[in-house]
């Protein structure tokens, strides 16, 4: 769990962190106390790096994954033109 906290920040998850604290500090001033619950729903999903995809299948691959290359063999043919 902690791991996630501190591994694998970007530019994406940190203008999500920093937008949900925005939506925290405004909600608590204009005392909106139901927006100050989907704010901090909008913290904790930066800061312990989850998504909404519960299956985990919309994150993208690690740099490091191994990649398949499929070579492809052409093979060149020769029209004989008669003349």
């Amino acid at each position: 769990m902690i791991q996630n906290i501190v591994k694998n920040w970007n530019f994406a998850r940190l203008l999500r962190l920093a937008m949900g604290v925005f939506l925290v500090v405004e909600a608590v001033k204009s005392g909106m106390w139901l927006l100050v619950v989907v704010g901090a729903v909008f913290v904790a999903m930066p800061l312990f790096n989850l998504g909404c995809c519960a299956s985990g299948n919309c994150s993208i691959p690690n740099k490091n994954s191994v990649q398949t290359n499929d070579e492809v063999e052409y093979e060149e043919i020769k029209i004989k033109q008669n003349e």
